[in-house]
């Protein structure tokens, strides 16, 4: 059995990086286009996950550049925190949202045992995913 998913991404790239990241997954009829117009604000949607950049071992909360903040003592480095310098500039109210609207979308049809590892990956890179 399969189920269908609905997401939207800020730009053709994002979508287009999910796209080859689903590709691991059982997907049928996968498609994605320019919306004619951004999405309406109201559309309730799972917003992308949140997370730190660096990878999961040992972080206190945040990273450098060039790595993982350790737990413990201090590092040389740029600190970045828990949002990228990227994600700041698209959240000119800081309210923790994207403010760019969505105007690419992905759709998809993923086997029912793919279905919430396909979510994940599309939340974790960027996707709002339509409920």
């Amino acid at each position: 059995m399969t189920r269908s998913i609905q997401a939207y991404f800020h730009t053709e790239n994002e979508t287009e990086d999910v796209r080859i990241k689903l590709q691991k997954y059982n997907i049928d009829q996968l498609e994605i286009g320019a919306l004619p117009e951004p999405l309406h604000k109201k559309v309730p949607l799972l917003i992308p996950l949140a997370s730190a950049s660096g990878e999961e071992t040992g972080t206190a909360g945040g990273s450098y550049a060039g790595g993982s903040l350790p737990s413990s003592g201090s590092a040389a480095g740029a600190f970045v925190g828990f949002r990228s310098i990227d994600q700041l500039e698209h959240d000119s109210n800081h309210d923790g949202v994207d403010d760019r609207e969505l105007l690419y979308s992905l759709s998809l049809k993923v086997s029912e045992l793919d279905y919430n590892e396909a979510v994940k990956v599309i939340r974790s890179n960027g996707g709002h995913v339509a409920i």
